[in-house]
């Protein structure tokens, strides 16, 4: 005959796991980490969110576009379009993120544009009045135009979660507390 390591007396009496007393500090923890895996599930967007998020931010489009790419017209900064207006397709928003807009403002994103890759089916060679921005991979400049696409293209309601998505899944972020 065998006998269990663990006993449980759901008498009360016991010390052991089924007290009150043992019974009420266990679900006081369990309520604890579910509360605390319920913040973590809304903080923290998934993977292809975040990578587009964070590169919104680590390329500086902010700068122009606003926190939120809603062209935000801050006048200290250059005004740049809404692009939760934008009627670019993806291919489009690819080509414009990676080779900028030659006589704008709008930099080239993609390391190696125009001396590497050609842009707007121009030869190879220096860019054509385009400042440099940031030197995104190929991959990065999709995973920022997804993110685009899924996250603010057409997406004229900005939510708190929404928001979240541009500040690393933070809800409490300043920006998206009016949300």
């Amino acid at each position: 005959m065998s006998t269990s390591r663990f006993s449980v007396d759901t008498s009360g009496t016991s010390p052991g796991v089924g007290s009150p007393a043992r019974r009420s500090r266990l679900l006081r923890l369990a309520s604890a980490v579910g509360a605390a895996g319920v913040v973590l599930a809304l903080s923290l967007p998934g993977q292809a969110e975040d990578d587009g998020g964070f590169l919104w931010g680590q390329g500086g489009c902010s700068s122009c576009h606003g926190n939120l790419a809603a062209g935000d017209g801050d006048a200290a900064m250059p005004a740049g379009p809404n692009l939760r207006r934008s009627s670019l397709d993806r291919d489009q928003l690819i080509e414009t993120i990676a080779c900028g807009r030659p006589g704008s403002e709008m930099p080239y994103n993609l390391a190696g544009a125009y001396t590497e890759t050609s842009c707007y089916g121009l030869p190879l060679g220096d860019p054509p009045g385009v400042p440099a921005g940031a030197r995104f991979t190929s991959d990065e400049v999709e995973a920022l135009v997804d993110f685009l696409m899924e996250h603010v293209v057409g997406v004229r309601s900005i939510t708190r979660e929404n928001c979240a998505l541009f500040f690393r899944g933070n809800m409490n972020h300043p920006a998206c507390l009016r949300y």
